[in-house]
């Protein structure tokens, strides 16, 4: 029985050695070339991307109630024409737009590009030559990388809207041309690989504030892309990751001994 414990530590041992030594690093080779390929889909400078990308939407709900047509040039719209519909003593056409001289910024899509190149960096740091000795080393970086591409992600698929109030005092609003009237405001955010734009009416019933809305939205492609490479590289980075944190449990496991000593269970 010593002996089958013993071939068996020995053989956690050998894998061990080639996980460290040579899939950790196919790995993280595999992830660079995935984040790589995403950060050349985002519309910013990124990683040696020039990010010039511009796109023109148009955003509808009927019946007739709201019409917008945008162009998102990078993480921001630098134009726009905006219809919609206003409830008040008889139906009412408000236009505004907004113009390249204050664009709309989205901030998730910087936030997301930033996210990401912290990602890559994490990849950058490590030498391709560097053997790693505990799998501590190696949990420690695929952390780093899988918590930048969570927040990456989540920067996409779970936008931060903001309180009706602090929307209407915020910098896009207030470069809108025209302005709107004080009851009305506007939001544009991203949904997973959506445009989404909103409008929005306040009333005054019996003396407690309340709004109403309006939802335009749009399928934005490079969006879609950019968040299939984030789930392909999510995943591939978590295999190792519980690959890895299967030999963790040995805390004296370390390369170059192959005593069975070297595991306690």
């Amino acid at each position: 029985m010593a002996d089958c414990e013993k071939e068996e530590a020995l053989n956690l041992q050998v894998e061990f050695e080639w996980v460290l030594h040579e899939e950790v690093h196919s790995v993280l080779k595999q992830l660079h070339v995935i984040l790589v390929e995403c950060a050349h889909r985002f519309p910013v400078p990124l990683y040696h991307n020039e990010g010039k990308k511009q796109d023109k939407f148009v955003l509808t709900a009927a019946p007739e109630q709201l019409k917008c047509i945008v162009t998102l040039t990078g993480d921001s719209i630098t134009h726009a024409d905006i219809n919609f519909k206003v409830q008040r003593q008889q139906q009412q056409i408000q236009r505004t737009s907004i113009t390249q001289d204050y664009p709309w910024k989205i901030q998730q899509v910087q936030d997301a590009a930033n996210h990401l190149q912290q990602a890559i960096n994490h990849i950058d740091n490590v030498d391709s030559a560097y053997h790693f000795k505990t799998s501590d080393e190696v949990l420690h970086i695929l952390g780093n990388i899988l918590g930048a591409l969570q927040r990456g992600r989540t920067s996409l698929v779970v936008p931060r809207k903001k309180p009706i109030d602090e929307l209407m005092k915020s910098r896009n609003m207030k470069a809108l041309s025209p302005n709107l009237p004080e009851d009305l405001a506007i939001s544009f955010y991203i949904q997973s690989h959506k445009l989404i734009f909103v409008a929005y009416q306040l009333t005054n019933f019996q003396g407690t504030m309340k709004f109403d809305s309006c939802q335009a939205e749009c399928s934005v492609p490079w969006l879609n892309e950019v968040l299939v490479l984030f789930t392909v590289a999510l995943q591939l980075c978590q295999q190792l990751k519980d690959k890895i944190s299967v030999f963790s449990q040995y805390k004296d496991f370390t390369v170059g001994s192959r005593s069975p000593s070297a595991l306690s269970y």
